[in-house]
């Protein structure tokens, strides 16, 4: 025998009183002098025994009432079922239920989820008054409304019937954890967990087929497969993932995309669409052949129109599971850049007209042209991108200025040229924007020197040359240089003899280049030559776009996002999800920018950050898991198996293959029977003969008018 309310029994020490009032009656006996006792001596000694013996018994009726009211309290089960006697053992039964969206797939029996809705509607209604039960969604455990066991069944049958599909896989391990510490607030002797699933292989982790024994003897572990066996899932495409090629986006340049596209099914598939679309517009289109259970790659390439926010989607034809025909990516096409060309007008005019087009086309950038004494009393921040053109050495004020523009998103280019001192350069200026020690060069009229090798795979060259692959390098149309300031200790874009021609570097948010000529005359032919154009166009390009603009996650999981301090304000952002709602997010503001932090974000699609002044700061991709698209569910035994190392018995696992006999089976696992009721029924017998009792003895009592009468 077992008490599922222990600490009750302490109040069995409350069995004493009736024995401690008992004893303070016979200490308060007094003796009585009659005058006579002959009255006395007619008192028959058999009499005197009859009321002792009713006030013994009365004493035991009094102790055994207190015995049996807190015994009934305390639930004293046995094990073992005891038909028509006493009460059955109560029940806690905890529902885990798979909703990932692999159960969005109709086979011959219907939806599955529906299938799995039904089933634990039917166990529901096993359940008898007194039992409890608890909800745990698979795919969807941060959902805690149902972790404590409740007895409204009717509020558990509409949750049941609500569960929605979760765009996230289940999570069969952390599932059984939560069951198992969901049933130990349960004190009934039947514990009982109904896992409802496809099966789907991707539930099982690892550290569930090494897990210890999550439950103990008193917990029955019963599997509803659904699903399994079915020839549903036969046909299933999927977009697995997307790699965005491009990383300088501009207006009516093309985006190019690689897709891997899937074919989960047992039969190959011909003349598969896969489409792409911008801001819901199918701008390109393939077709693909994908044998069975093969992953094939489809490069796509379109060009976007007009700035903003682009939200793309890769996606093929529709089949047995709609949730993975899609995949989101996101990019902003940012607005003309504000750029200042800061030198001589004899150093500026090239870059300018490289930055004009020809009447007919829309301006590449908005330009304006600044004396270097204009640059240091106005605002740096009203520009995205800054040329230091043939400048003297700022001073150091002006130098810190720059560097925490840069840092904080902005975009530098600097160009060597005759008024820059470069003893001043090395010491004052290049070391702060991390570039090494700049060196003059001079070469021979009839032998001027030339690039030596350029990175044609650096985005800054992204689509310029064509049929470049990766690691690919090669010299392109070098201009004559005669005068040259190259530089060491940088990442050379562009090299020529004694070092870089064109370096990079990356300062917080920004970055930073730099040029070994001038962009006027006199040193080179370099203002003369195709490059130039390219170059310069390229270099507004690259420096004002942002890295890392948009984000890819998956379904369930968290973003911090760090933002440029130039966008931080009052770190106050707000995001737009994939239905167009707006909500708002307080950024932590820090001294290198912001950090936004974003929730779970369970709605795929493409979600836009937006600073305080409505400027797009960043995007964020949300996918679909690609594991719950390959439609390889486990056999029923081997789903067994992984579950069997959660119990010390295998007999605690069974499989209800037919939810028609739900019932049955349920019974027959269930053991034990509540004994509360017969002690009940017991006190109410001890109460009725105590007051039978005690109305006997005091009627039989000897009162002072008997004993005169």
């Amino acid at each position: 025998m077992q008490f599922l309310n222990p600490i009750v029994l302490l109040g069995l020490a409350a069995a004493a009183i009736p024995l401690l009032l008992h004893l303070l009656n016979l200490r308060r006996l007094k003796t009585v002098e009659f005058s006579s006792i002959r009255f006395l001596r007619e008192l028959q000694k058999s009499r005197i025994r009859k009321v002792r013996l009713k006030q013994i018994l009365l004493l035991i009726l009094r102790t055994l009432l207190i015995v049996s009211i807190v015994m009934a309290f305390a639930r004293p089960t046995v094990e073992t079922s005891l038909p028509g006697f006493g009460a059955q053992a109560r029940t806690s039964a905890v529902f885990i239920i798979d909703n990932s969206f692999s159960m969005d797939i109709a086979d011959e029996r219907g939806v599955r989820l529906k299938q799995a809705r039904d089933a634990a509607l039917e166990i529901l209604g096993a359940l008898e008054d007194g039992d409890e039960a608890a909800l745990v969604r698979m795919a969807d455990l941060d959902d805690q409304r149902f972790f404590e066991f409740s007895r409204d069944f009717a509020l558990m049958e509409e949750e049941i019937r609500k569960i929605p599909i979760a765009w996230s896989i289940g999570r069969l391990e952390s599932s059984l954890r939560l069951a198992s510490s969901i049933l130990e607030s349960s004190a009934n002797v039947n514990r009982e967990i109904f896992l409802i699933t496809d099966a789907q292989r991707n539930i099982v982790s690892e550290d569930l087929r090494d897990s210890l024994q999550l439950f103990d003897n008193n917990v029955s572990l019963f599997v509803v497969p659904v699903g399994i066996g079915s020839a549903a899932g036969e046909r299933n495409l999927s977009v697995d993932s997307l790699a965005v090629l491009t990383r300088i986006f501009e207006v009516d340049k093309p985006v190019e995309v690689d897709a891997r596209i899937r074919n989960s099914g047992a039969d190959d598939v011909e003349g598969v669409i896969v489409s792409m679309l911008f801001n819901g517009e199918r701008v390109a289109q393939h077709a693909v052949d994908i044998p069975a259970g093969q992953v094939r790659s489809v490069s796509m390439t379109a060009n976007p129109r007009g700035t903003g926010v682009v939200r793309a989607t890769v996606e093929v034809e529709g089949d047995v599971l709609d949730a993975d025909n899609s995949r989101y990516f996101g990019f902003v096409i940012p607005d003309i850049p504000r750029v200042a060309l800061v030198g001589a007008p004899e150093d500026t005019q090239f870059a300018a007209l490289a930055l004009t087009p020809d009447r007919n086309a829309a301006p590449r950038a908005q330009v304006r042209q600044l004396t270097p004494q204009e640059l240091a009393a106005g605002n740096l921040n009203q520009f995205d991108v800054i040329f230091l053109l043939n400048t003297p050495v700022p001073g150091a004020g002006e130098i810190l200025r720059l560097r925490n523009y840069v840092d904080a998103g902005g975009g530098l280019y600097v160009a060597a040229g005759p008024n820059m001192d470069v003893e001043a350069a090395n010491r004052d200026f290049l070391p702060q924007l991390g570039f090494g020690a700049a060196t003059m060069k001079t070469f021979p009229e009839d032998a001027p020197a030339e690039f030596s090798d350029v990175d044609r795979v650096h985005p800054l060259f992204t689509g310029v040359f064509k049929g470049v692959t990766g690691g690919d390098a090669g010299v392109v149309e070098s201009p004559r240089m005669f005068t040259a300031v190259p530089i060491a200790s940088a990442q050379n874009i562009i090299s020529m003899p004694g070092g870089a021609f064109l370096a990079e570097n990356k300062l917080g948010n920004g970055r930073a280049l730099y040029c070994a000529v001038p962009t006027g005359g006199g040193w080179s032919s370099f203002p003369f030559t195709g490059i130039f154009v390219t170059l310069v166009n390229r270099s507004v390009a690259y420096l004002s776009a942002r890295e890392s603009i948009g984000s890819d996650l998956l379904v369930g999981e968290s973003a911090n996002v760090q933002l440029p301090r130039k966008y931080a304000g009052g770190g106050n952002f707000k995001i737009v999800d994939p239905e167009g709602t707006e909500f708002f997010r307080q950024a932590a503001v820090l001294p290198g920018g912001a950090v936004l932090s974003l929730e779970a974000l369970r709605r795929p699609g493409v979600y836009v950050v937006s600073a305080a002044d409505e400027r797009v700061v960043h995007t964020l991709a949300v996918n679909v898991p690609a594991s719950e698209s390959q439609i390889d569910p486990l056999s029923v035994e081997e789903l067994l198996d992984v579950i069997r190392v959660t119990v010390p018995d295998e007999g605690q696992v069974a499989v209800i293959d037919d939810i028609n006999q739900v019932s049955t089976l349920i019974d027959r696992a269930r053991v034990g029977t509540e004994l509360w009721k017969i002690f009940v029924m017991l006190a109410i017998v001890i109460a009725l003969a105590e007051m039978f009792l005690a109305r006997s003895k005091q009627s039989e009592a000897v009162t002072p008018e008997a004993a005169t009468a």
